[in-house]
């Protein structure tokens, strides 16, 4: 591993998926208790963008919105983070998506409530023509997505398959998490997702409550040996474990790191994305697995600390003085 304050030229990666606007309360409790929320942009693939471009990897982020304030919120929101928005389609014909976040609960568990079903992506505003002209040029060296894109709507489904075959078709690595959302689909609908982009993809990305779902288990060489028996043929899984850390195999071989501790946990939405654009950054920077994993970790830990789903991802510069036990030095 080798820690650069300014990292040389990186590959490419291209993130897509459905951006969403999250309002978020200014206190906990429920929202009809509270009175200002305030809009941050969000979405899984667009978290992990973000994440991903605040280390130093050049990132683009795929996706169709509509012409709306929501919209708007998306595209200033990630250019701001450097993220390449070039590729955001805008939709008269339909809204962007949208859902609001609370804390409650004698644990002060974090509650979401969506409002995507009519969104541009959800409905088949999304026609990636342009993305996959560029995949064809060799624009990006990397492919990111999540089964949401597969279980909002046919057409989003459709036309994230036809990527992930092009990607295949071309050998540019992809990686899948598959984030379960149930209120998308049921367990069997989901698991169908999976069996779908197996044959694609490079690495398959999970967490422990997935895990459970969909395999029974989160026991990582498990989860690959079965997967391999249903057609997947790529390098490996990450298995995010929150608390616990997180574990990969790689043809049978297990690796874990633990989880990087935080003083006080504020929000854990986003924290799943946040390991996922450390690992990628990681292994794009040419790190091992275990080390990818860790700075997977690092990252994620940094954002249970912040409200917004990314608002408390780490720079580079933020991430070289933890690795290099710089982190608390206060003058």
């Amino acid at each position: 591993m080798k820690l650069t304050d300014k990292p040389a030229a990186l590959p490419s990666v291209l993130t897509f998926g459905e951006p969403l606007v999250v309002l978020v309360p200014d206190a906990e409790g429920q929202i009809s208790t509270t009175h200002q929320l305030r809009p941050y942009a969000a979405g899984a693939e667009l978290n992990t963008a973000v994440g991903l471009a605040r280390l130093g990897i050049n990132a683009s982020f795929a996706c169709s919105v509509g012409t709306d304030p929501l919209g708007q919120i998306i595209l200033h929101s990630g250019r701001a983070e450097g993220v390449d928005m070039r590729y955001v389609q805008q939709d008269a014909s339909a809204p962007t998506g949208m859902f609001f976040k609370q804390w409650s609960g004698l644990q002060g568990r974090t509650s979401v409530y969506y409002y995507r079903s009519t969104s541009s992506m959800a409905v088949g505003g999304w026609n990636p023509v342009d993305v996959q002209n560029e995949l064809q040029a060799g624009t990006w060296s990397w492919v990111h997505s999540t089964g949401i894109t597969w279980m909002i709507g046919a057409d989003s489904r459709q036309a994230a398959t036809e990527l992930f075959e092009l990607c295949h078709t071309l050998d540019i690595p992809i990686s899948f998490d598959v984030n379960v959302r149930l209120k998308l689909g049921n367990v069997e609908q989901w698991r169908e997702c999976v069996k779908q982009v197996l044959p694609y993809i490079t690495w398959f990305l999970l967490g422990d409550e997935e895990a459970q779902l969909l395999f029974g288990t989160d026991e990582v060489i498990v989860i690959e040996e079965y997967i391999r028996k249903h057609g997947f043929a790529g390098q490996g899984v990450m298995l995010k474990l929150g608390e616990r850390g997180a574990a990969g195999s790689v043809a049978g071989v297990k690796t874990e790191v633990p989880v990087w501790p935080v003083t006080r946990v504020v929000d854990t939405v986003g924290a799943g994305d946040g390991f996922n654009a450390g690992w990628l950054a990681g292994m794009l920077r040419g790190w091992s697995i275990e080390e990818s994993m860790r700075l997977g970790s690092l990252v994620g830990a940094f954002a249970v600390t912040s409200m917004g789903d990314y608002a408390g991802y780490p720079s580079w510069s933020e991430v070289v003085q933890e690795l290099s036990g710089r982190g608390n030095v206060a003058r």
